[in-house]
C-alpha cells in the first residue's frame, strides 16, 4: 500500500511539473504528503489505521484534485491560443488601417468595438490568480490530510543542517550534519509512543569502526547522535510512554514544559544538567555543543532502559536507570531535580521565556558487578530577564580506577583521570531592534583534566592540556522552517595532540525543518 501511495505522487508530480512550476507551490506540502501516507501505510504499531482508512482518505482527494488541474491544464491552453491571435491582430497593418475611415460615426463605432474586445494580459492574470486559488485549497487538502492523520494520534516531523566551515582539521569544507525524522504516536489516553531516527552526515570519511569514538562536531554535525550504534545510521530514541495529565511525549528537547507525570522503557535522551534539550540542531541557538557536553558526554548521554520524569508546580525532577555510559558492559543510573522560578518553563526556541531555573544531576556508572566505576555530577543554572538569557552548566567526572595505558606488555599508570568543565552562554534576543527574529550569542567554557594524556578516537595515546573556548555568534530565524547561523571559537592559545582539534573555527550553517 506504501510503494502504490508513494507511486501515485511520484507519477502526479512528474505529469503536472509544468504547471506547478507556474506557481510558488510549497515543495514541502507535497513532500510531507508523501511522508503522511507512507507512514500512516507502514506503521505496524497504528492498529487503528489500517490500509482501507488510508484508501478512503486519500483516493477521493487525489481524484478530485486530477480533475481540477486537469480543467486548469485545458483553460490555460485555451488562453495560450487566444494569446497569439490577438497579438497577430495588433501587429497586422492591413487590418488596422481597414478599420480607419473619414466618417467620425464610423470611427466612433470602430474605437468602441475595439474597446469592448477583452484584454488579453487581464484574462491570463484572473486566471492565474485562479489557478493560485486552486493551488491553495490542494495546499488545504494537504493539512487535511495531516490533521487526519494527527487525528488518529500520529504526528511527523524532522530537520536536517548543511554546514561550511573554514580551514579545519577534517579537511572538508562543506558537509551535512544530520538528518533527522521524528515520530509521535498517541494509542489511548495514557499510552503513547515517540521515536527518533538519525543519520549523521560524516563528511569527514571516518572509517564505520572507529566513527562510534570520533567527536560528533566531526561525524554529526556538532550535535549529538546519541546512542545510534556502530555506525552512522540508526534510532537515537525509540520508547513507549505511560502518562498521567501531561500528554506531550516529545522524542527529545525539553521535557518539563507541562505539569505531569511520565514512565519510559526504550532509547531516550538523558535528562543530565541541562543541553539534553540541545541535542537536537534545530534546538540548539549555537552550532556547536558546550565542552560539557562534547567532552565529558560524548556528545550527549543516551542510553537503552528506564526512566521516569515529571512536573509538580515549581518542581520537576527525572530518574534514569539504563546501560552503562563510559564502557560497553555493566549499567548507569542517575537523575536530576530542578526547580522552577517562574511561571513558564525555558524553551528558548520557542521564544524568550523570563525566569529561573536551578538543577542538580548526578550518574553512577557501573560495571558489570554493580561496583561504581565513574560518578559524575553536575549543576546547571539559568536565568531569564527581558531579552537575555544566561546559561550555565558544571561537571565533575570522578573515575574510581587509574588510567592505565598497557602496550606491549607495558603498563603505564597515569593516575586518576579527573575531569572538570564549565560553560556560560549569554545569549541575547535582537528582535526589538532588527524587527527580525536574530539572537546574538557569546559563550565561555573550560576543560580541565587531571591527567595529561588519553585516547583519541581511533585509540591511540596522546596528549591533553586544560582547554579554553570562546564562541560568538548569530542566529536568524528565516521562518518557520529556515534558520541560519554563524559562529566563530577560538582556543585562546590552548591546544591538544588530538587529530580533530582545531584552534580556530568558523561555521555557518542552515538548519531546515518540516
Amino acid at each position: 500500500m506504501a510503494l502504490l501511495a508513494i507511486g501515485i505522487m511520484t507519477n502526479l508530480m512528474r505529469r503536472n511539473a509544468a504547471l506547478l512550476s507556474k506557481q510558488n507551490v510549497s515543495i514541502l506540502s507535497i513532500t510531507t504528503l508523501c511522508y503522511l501516507v507512507f507512514f500512516n501505510a507502514s506503521m505496524g504499531f497504528a492498529a487503528e489505521l489500517s490500509e482501507s482508512d488510508i484508501r478512503r482518505i486519500v483516493a477521493p482527494m487525489l481524484q478530485e484534485k486530477d480533475e481540477k488541474i486537469k480543467q486548469l491544464e485545458a483553460r490555460i491552453k485555451q488562453l495560450e491560443q487566444q494569446s497569439p491571435n490577438s497579438q497577430s491582430a495588433e501587429q497586422n497593418p492591413s487590418t488596422s488601417k481597414a478599420n480607419v475611415t473619414p466618417n467620425p460615426a464610423s470611427a466612433t463605432a470602430v474605437t468602441t468595438t475595439s474597446t469592448q474586445q477583452p484584454n488579453t494580459k487581464s484574462i491570463v492574470h484572473s486566471e492565474t490568480t485562479l489557478l493560485s486559488k486552486e493551488l491553495s485549497a490542494l495546499h488545504e487538502e494537504v493539512d487535511k490530510l495531516k490533521e487526519t492523520a494527527h487525528e488518529n494520534g500520529l504526528a511527523i516531523s524532522g530537520f536536517f543542517d548543511i554546514n561550511a566551515k573554514t580551514d579545519n582539521s577534517t579537511e572538508q569544507t562543506f558537509s551535512v550534519g544530520s538528518i533527522e525524522l521524528d515520530l509521535e504516536y498517541d494509542y489511548f489516553d495514557e499510552i503513547a509512543a515517540s521515536a527518533a531516527l538519525v543519520l549523521c552526515g560524516n563528511s569527514s570519511g571516518i572509517d564505520p569502526v572507529s566513527f562510534p569514538s570520533a567527536p560528533v562536531a566531526v561525524s554529526c554535525g556538532g550535535s549529538g547522535p546519541g546512542g545510534i550504534g556502530a555506525g552512522p545510521a540508526g534510532f537515537a530514541v525509540a520508547f513507549i510512554d505511560y502518562h498521567r495529565v501531561d500528554h506531550s511525549i516529545p522524542p527529545r528537547g525539553r521535557i518539563f514544559n507541562n505539569q505531569g507525570f511520565h514512565i519510559q522503557a526504550g532509547r531516550f535522551d538523558l535528562p543530565f544538567s541541562n543541553d539534553y534539550q540541545n541535542y537536537a540542531n534545530k534546538d540548539r541557538v549555537t552550532i556547536t555543543a558546550p565542552i560539557t557536553t562534547t567532552r565529558m558526554q560524548f556528545g550527549g548521554f543516551n542510553g537503552d532502559g528506564l526512566r521516569t520524569y515529571g512536573t509538580w508546580k515549581m518542581l520537576n525532577y527525572s530518574v534514569f536507570f539504563t546501560d552503562a555510559m563510559y564502557a560497553a558492559s555493566g549499567s548507569s543510573v542517575g537523575g536530576r531535580l530542578g526547580l522552577m522560578l517562574a511561571n513558564n518553563a525555558y524553551r528558548l526556541h520557542g521564544g524568550q521565556q523570563e525566569g529561573i531555573e536551578i538543577g542538580i544531576s548526578h550518574l553512577s556508572d557501573l560495571d558489570y558487578a554493580n561496583n561504581l566505576r565513574n560518578a559524575v555530577y553536575g549543576v546547571d543554572f539559568s536565568f531569564g530577564y527581558r531579552f537575555l538569557r544566561l546559561q550555565s552548566e558544571f561537571m565533575w567526572l570522578r573515575p574510581q580506577d587509574h588510567f592505565v595505558y598497557e602496550d606491549a606488555g607495558v603498563s603505564q599508570d597515569f593516575g586518576y583521570a579527573n575531569e572538570f568543565g564549565y560553560h556560560t552562554t549569554v545569549i541575547a534576543g535582537l528582535e526589538q531592534w532588527f524587527k527580525k527574529p536574530v539572537f546574538a550569542f557569546i559563550r565561555y567554557a573550560q576543560w580541565q583534566p587531571k591527567h595529561r594524556m588519553a585516547f583519541d578516537y581511533d585509540g591511540s595515546l596522546v596528549g591533553v592540556n586544560p582547554i579554553s573556548l570562546l564562541s560568538v555568534g548569530l542566529n536568524y530565524q528565516l521562518n518557520d522552517y529556515m534558520r541560519f547561523k554563524f559562529e566563530y571559537t577560538d582556543s585562546l592559545g590552548t591546544d591538544t595532540d588530538e587529530r580533530y582539534f582545531d584552534k580556530q573555527l568558523g561555521i555557518a550553517q542552515m538548519v531546515i525543518s518540516f
